[in-house]
């Protein structure tokens, strides 16, 4: 590791209390080492490349699907939903790795099969960049998948999750960062939502997961109506 010694140069200022004949000396410029941790357009490129290659059916989600449907905001990840058999994660971990990402082949299918979720990072140790691929492995990722449209993600052709699903998942994950999101797919598609559409699949992830999904369909038709939105999840008012 390189140290950097900085010494103290006294800065002599013209004025009351200051010798008006001495000279002040230079500070040091530090400049700062510039980041090698790649920014979410170059992941988000390599990992369609990959899944291009590998010819993984993927759908783009997540925060770069959200800003297009509503308003772009910061992300700091990639995310896509793919569908990969069980049977075919080692090897497709294995040419995620020989193309560059950071993964462990060995723990990948455990990951996939626990969580349903594989996540690549792009980058050297301690700057890298996720690429979070998730499984679609349920009646409704598989209706998103089958919505999907073709469409412009920073630069790339690609299919997109359309603004119902997108705010589907929205209302599903409801954190702090995701109530933002749906206003703001509900204020720029007001007119054109599939309504009916939204409270069949509200309803279904209500019932399939009632513990975490319960609130699914009160929050939907508190956006719908613009009533007083449910508070986010792990929010607590007041402090």
């Amino acid at each position: 590791k390189d140290w950097i010694f900085l010494h103290r140069y006294p800065v002599l200022h013209r004025g009351r209390g200051c010798p008006s004949s001495s000279r002040a000396s230079p500070r040091p410029t530090i400049r700062p080492m510039p980041s090698q941790r790649p920014t979410v357009r170059e992941a988000f490129k390599k990992g369609v490349d990959l899944l291009q290659t590998e010819r993984v059916p993927f759908v783009v989600i997540g925060g770069l699907a959200a800003g297009l449907h509503g308003e772009p905001r910061y992300t700091e990840d990639a995310d896509f939903m793919i569908t990969l058999s069980t049977t075919k994660v080692f090897r497709f971990a294995e040419k995620a790795k020989a193309q560059g990402f950071d993964i462990e082949p060995d723990l990948a299918e455990t990951q996939w099969l626990g969580c349903g979720v594989l996540r690549l990072w792009l980058g050297p140790p301690g700057e890298q960049t996720p690429v979070d691929l998730m499984s679609c492995n349920s009646a409704f990722l598989r209706e998103v998948s089958w919505r999907a449209q073709q469409g412009r993600c920073l630069g790339i052709q690609v299919p997109i999750a359309s603004r119902e699903d997108m705010l589907l998942f929205k209302l599903c994950a409801w954190r702090i960062k995701d109530v933002p999101d749906a206003i703001a797919i509900v204020r720029r598609h007001e007119e054109k939502l599939d309504v009916p559409y939204l409270h069949k699949w509200a309803s279904w992830l209500s019932e399939k997961s009632p513990k975490q999904l319960g609130d699914v369909p009160r929050r939907l038709q508190a956006l719908l109506e613009k009533s007083p939105l449910p508070p986010p999840e792990g929010f607590q008012g007041g402090r």
